[in-house]
């Protein structure tokens, strides 16, 4: 996407890592000035990580579930209404947290229903992602995917 500098007018071209809650945020190649625009409908950085998830074949779901304000996002299946979804992201969120208490090197928890697989990925400080898939193990981009949100975010929420 193309912005102009407020300051010198110079032509910036940015890529989805230069978004961030709506704005975009980036100094300019030219002059150095730091610009931020508010970019209505823009991507954050959750919106392009569950884009690149959903589009795997293998994938059922994702939903994203904060320890504070319940179900911030849902890509799930009909079939699981958001009752449904309240109550397993704050059970599997907390029995990941305990786990954590006395495992200190867990990264993510897998739990297995019938034929369906959930990974649950602390994302942030309270923040937790949940991706609903038909495999075992999840597929390696995928699962990069998870691990470059982990280390972007150092423990901080997105929201």
């Amino acid at each position: 996407m193309i912005f102009f500098c407020e300051d010198c007018g110079a032509k910036n071209d940015l890529g989805e890592a230069d978004f961030n809650a709506g704005k975009a945020v980036f100094r300019c190649c030219s002059c150095q000035y730091m610009n931020s625009y508010p970019v209505p409908g823009a991507w954050n950085k959750i919106d392009i990580l569950l884009k690149k998830i959903q589009f795997h074949p293998e994938i059922m779901g994702i939903f994203l579930y904060h320890g504070k304000k319940g179900i911030i996002t849902n890509h799930m299946p009909q079939i699981l209404t958001p009752a449904d979804l309240e109550v397993l992201g704050r059970y599997l969120s907390r029995s990941y947290l305990a786990a954590l208490s006395h495992y200190s090197d867990i990264h993510e928890a897998m739990i297995a229903i019938s034929d369906k697989y959930i990974t649950i990925q602390r994302i942030g400080l309270d923040l937790f992602l949940f991706v609903v898939s038909t495999t075992l193990p999840l597929p390696e981009v995928i699962k990069e995917l998870l691990i470059s949100a982990r280390k972007k975010d150092n423990g901080n929420d997105f929201f």
